[in-house]
């Protein structure tokens, strides 16, 4: 278990209580950061927010003791949390006039959408809602959503969208860019049979150049390979770095300011969404159509995949460089074997490779913004993740489920705890959180604010993903089962696995699942190890100067 029991699951918080928190944290996190605060200061931060002095004193030392946006939620009484103001009838009406009457091109004003609203309440026997409860649900409503369906949808890129131009960060961790790629290499098994392309979920620090994490898959991007590439930027590496025999310093770390991302579908979970407000990350999303704001994470990838060329079993980024090349007969790298050469080469060779468009190198660019120069003071230690279980479950994908007496239910399998006991018999679904690479255990939060891990009601039952899940159910429908039950779900995934094995030398995609089956099998062993440090590998010598991977990065431009 871990967290504040005071903190609400992100997804949990109502929108109205959200939208105030985050209002708060602006002000009161400026005023924490202040090294002199004084009394004027609190009266100035007072006036900005409508509260007396005394609520912005209650209001700063809850967050100095939890800055994070959840502390300065508003605390109600009498009312459960999560409670409706307005009941649900009258809310309708506020919410359906809102679409129908404001959001409209004759920009009504809001005293125009609240006597059109008592009007309707009127009409129907309700009771009228004040103009404060009207205008909390129109700050609800995203700013742009707002003035796109006000005053068209270009005022609203006008006004919402970046600057054009590349983009800049005054310091580390102001701003990163993530991105993914299918890297240009086909991947082997155990075997050293062909299975497919890696996909590389990677992001950069734009201040520095430095690479500030990395995730590497079979499966195509999620929210998932999002969280876990946020995850290895935000934490320590040293140990993951050792684990895999990799020698040098990967001093990245720290929570980022800003995350920069592209539009596809898996950079808009609400899980990200709600993750990055609670750890006070903002994010911006690439406009379409301009390439520009992607160049610098572009460029990298661009880099890399340049070198990648190099290994046995490359693709080629070309088709026409391609040839009559065929990269199967070749291939020879597991994708451990590719994530440990991607490893070398970011923390021996990119880093500290003469980067053009910064006149250095990434990692001195990276130091110098840290501790400073002559010239310019530096940034100062970036804030740590305090707790880095918590931190990667705040980004996993959610669920909500009953507590029953036989335990909680999540795709159709029991888990089970001796702490859900006190709650069963609640009437209301409680969140649930997993890790779609290990079914074998998910994540409940509790009321009283802490994340308890919930393991198989059948403690026989092995690790599987969220992949072989699917599979199997996909399997049993087409073989017209009507009832599908754990029971049938495990056999289902035991004979595909047996398959797998008898058919890997004939099949890619036999070969392919075993694949991901080891890989799973490696995760479940790297979440349940104890905090050991592994025997370190044999350090690989450094390559001669006429070798180096990476020579003058080009930058954008």
């Amino acid at each position: 278990m871990t967290g504040a029991a005071d903190t609400p699951d992100l997804t949990d918080v109502p929108a109205v209580d959200w939208h105030e928190a985050r209002r708060r944290f602006e002000v009161i996190g400026v005023l924490a950061k202040s090294p002199e605060r004084s009394r004027r200061d609190a009266e100035m931060a007072a006036e900005t927010l409508g509260y007396s002095v005394t609520l912005v004193y209650r209001l700063l030392a809850r967050y100095l003791a939890d800055p994070r946006v959840t502390s300065l939620l508003p605390r109600r009484r009498g009312r459960r949390h999560g409670q409706l103001r307005l009941p649900a009838e009258v809310d309708e009406v506020v919410q359906t006039t809102i679409d129908e009457v404001f959001l409209s091109r004759q920009r009504p004003r809001v005293s125009d959408l609240v006597t059109e609203v008592r009007r309707r309440c009127w009409t129907l026997g309700l009771a009228k809602p004040s103009r404060k409860a009207i205008e909390l649900r129109i700050n609800q409503r995203a700013s742009g959503e707002i003035l796109a369906k006000r005053a068209g949808r270009k005022a609203a890129r006008d006004r919402f969208a970046p600057a054009t131009g590349s983009l800049t960060a005054p310091w580390p961790l102001a701003l990163i860019q993530i991105d993914h790629t299918l890297v240009d290499v086909i991947a082997v098994d155990i075997t050293r049979q062909p299975i497919q392309r890696p996909w590389l979920t990677i992001a950069i620090d734009v201040h520095s150049r430095c690479v500030a994490g990395f995730h590497l898959a079979l499966e195509p991007p999620s929210a998932t390979s999002v969280a876990l590439c946020i995850a290895h930027a935000a934490l320590p590496k040293a140990g993951w770095l050792m684990a895999r025999g990799v020698a040098g310093d990967w001093p990245v770390q720290g929570l980022p300011e800003r995350l920069h991302l592209d539009n596809a579908k898996e950079f808009h979970s609400e899980a990200l969404k709600r993750g990055c407000e609670q750890y006070g990350i903002g994010v911006d999303y690439r406009p379409v159509r301009t390439p520009h704001y992607g160049g610098h994470i572009e460029r990298l990838i661009g880099t890399m995949m340049g070198k990648v060329h190099l290994l046995p079993g490359t693709t080629f980024s070309d088709v026409r460089a391609k040839g009559d090349w065929k990269p199967e007969t070749t291939a020879a790298m597991t994708l451990d074997e590719i994530e440990c050469w991607l490893a070398h080469a970011i923390v021996g060779v990119y880093h500290r490779d003469l980067h053009r468009g910064i006149g250095t190198t990434p990692l001195a660019a990276w130091e110098r913004g840290i501790l400073g120069d002559g010239e310019t003071p530096g940034r100062g230690t970036p804030t740590a993740v305090a707790d880095p279980r918590h931190f990667l479950i705040d980004f996993l994908p959610m669920e909500r489920r009953l507590v029953r007496r036989e335990g909680v239910f999540l795709h159709s399998i029991g888990y089970w705890s001796d702490v859900v006991r006190t709650w069963i018999g609640e009437r209301e679904r409680m969140i649930v959180r997993y890790d779609p690479r290990d079914l074998s255990r998910i994540h409940l939060l509790a009321p009283d604010g802490r994340y308890y891990d919930l393991s198989y009601c059948d403690l026989r039952r092995p690790s599987i993903s969220l992949w072989e899940h699917r599979l199997a159910l996909k399997r049993l429908r087409e073989d017209g089962r009507a009832e599908i039950d754990e029971e049938a779900i495990f056999a289902a995934i035991d004979a595909m696995r047996n398959i797998a094995e008898r058919a890997s030398v004939e099949s890619k995609v036999a070969r392919r699942q075993r694949e991901r089956r080891l890989r799973l099998d490696g995760v479940v062993v790297e979440r349940r190890a104890v905090a050991t440090l592994p025997e370190p590998a044999p350090q690989i010598e450094p390559l001669p100067a006429d070798q180096r991977l990476f020579k003058n990065v080009e930058e954008w431009t």
